[in-house]
Order: C-alpha cells, then sequence, then structure tokens
C-alpha cells in the first residue's frame, strides 16, 4: 500500500510547480500569440494592400491566420497570405523550438490571370516545406535538374530545364531564401513558402516587390508586359 501524499510532500510540491509552470507558460504564450498575430497582420496589410483591392484578416485557429486579396492588379488575380505561428502556448515545445532556431511560418498561394506555362517545385530540403515539395515532385515522377547552393529544382516533362533553373537561380539570389516555390499550370499557381521576415528589418512592401518579380520571372516567356 502507497501511503497518502500531503500538501507537504515533495513529490507533491514538485507537481504543484510543474503544474503551475504549465499553465503559467500557456497564458504567456497564448498572449505572445495573440500580440504577435495582430502585429504581423498590421505589418502584412500594407504589402497585401500594394497588389490591389481590400485585404481581408480570416483567422485560421489560435495560431494561424490568413490575409487575402481578391480581384487583384495584373498579373494577379487572387493573393492570400497564411501565416503559421510556432507553438508558444506549450512551454515545453516553445523552449524547444527556440533552441531548434524555428521560425513563424509566411506561406503565399497566388492565383494569376494568366496560368504559368511551366511547371516546377524549388525545394530547400532541410525545411519541412521543402521536404514536402520533393515528395510531391517524386510522386509527379518529375525530372531533377542539376544546380548548385541549397535547393534541389525538378520539372514536368513538359517544362525546360533552363527555366526551371533560371527561377530556381532568381529564387537564390534574392533576399528571403523561401523554403519552397511550388509552380502550377492549375490554381492556384505558385506556391511560396518561407520563414516569416522580421519584421524590424524589413517592410512587407519589400516582400510584395520581390514576389512580383518572382512572377515576373515566371511569366517573362508569355511575353506579359505590366507588372
Amino acid at each position: 500500500m502507497f501511503g497518502s501524499l500531503s500538501l507537504d510532500d515533495p513529490f507533491t510540491m514538485l507537481l504543484a510547480a510543474l503544474a503551475t509552470l504549465m499553465v503559467a507558460g500557456y497564458l504567456v504564450g497564448r498572449v505572445v500569440n495573440k500580440r504577435r498575430v495582430q502585429v504581423v497582420s498590421a505589418w502584412l496589410e500594407p504589402g497585401m494592400r500594394s497588389l490591389g483591392g481590400a485585404p481581408t484578416v480570416q483567422a485560421v485557429n489560435r495560431t494561424a491566420f490568413r490575409v487575402k486579396v481578391t480581384q487583384a492588379r495584373n498579373p494577379f488575380a487572387v493573393v492570400t497570405a497564411t501565416v503559421v505561428l510556432i507553438s508558444r502556448e506549450s512551454l515545453p515545445t516553445w523552449v524547444w523550438e527556440l533552441i531548434q532556431r524555428r521560425h513563424d511560418l509566411l506561406v503565399f498561394h497566388v492565383t494569376l490571370k494568366r496560368a504559368p506555362a511551366m511547371e516546377a517545385e524549388i525545394a530547400n530540403v532541410s525545411s519541412v516545406p521543402g521536404q514536402r515539395g520533393e515528395a510531391e515532385a517524386k510522386l509527379h515522377g518529375w525530372t531533377t535538374a542539376q544546380v548548385d547552393g541549397p535547393y534541389r529544382v525538378f520539372h514536368s516533362a513538359t517544362t525546360a530545364p533552363d527555366e526551371a533553373c533560371a527561377l530556381a537561380a532568381d529564387v537564390a539570389g534574392g533576399r528571403f531564401a523561401p523554403w519552397r516555390v511550388a509552380v502550377r499550370r492549375h490554381a492556384p499557381h505558385l506556391l511560396v513558402s518561407l520563414p516569416a521576415p522580421d519584421i524590424r528589418d524589413v517592410s512587407s512592401m519589400e516582400l510584395t516587390r520581390w514576389l512580383r518579380r518572382l512572377v515576373k520571372q515566371l511569366q517573362a516567356d508569355q511575353g506579359n508586359e505590366a507588372y
């Protein structure tokens, strides 16, 4: 028979302390994430507005939200930016993600007014989004193009390797170092996954200008004139 535990028992006191720490960590993490949603959505708004139309903010859950622009200016039709925050509401997970230098995730889903002629995956497979891109390309049976640097490049049978490599070079040479860039002929035509930038050092206007340049490179062979 085990003896009954009292409030003065060291084990009981340890459990109480751990429970208090977890509850406090949850409350602090929830407040931090709520504040983070407000700050990042306000930061995103000018850049998304520059694409045309009025951006709308939608909550997905406590750790994710999206900012969407419909009826965007040419060459865009619809642009959605989804932000997925790291798990701050679980203290052990939050500490682990800080140790691993994890970032909040920013994902753009872009539907263009004219579908691109190429299909490709540009993936940094050291990241989870990049690994997903590689897996999807292999599922399609796409060809691997040989490039230097951190990215692996895959393209469909109807896409010229040099076109995919040129887009990869543009991605690698930019400021934002996305984990994954996926190009499809069906909507959404472009998916870009990247670590959320440090909003103290970069504006969302710079980010959307980079996105426009990426689309310009993507559609360069289609004779589009205005971006």
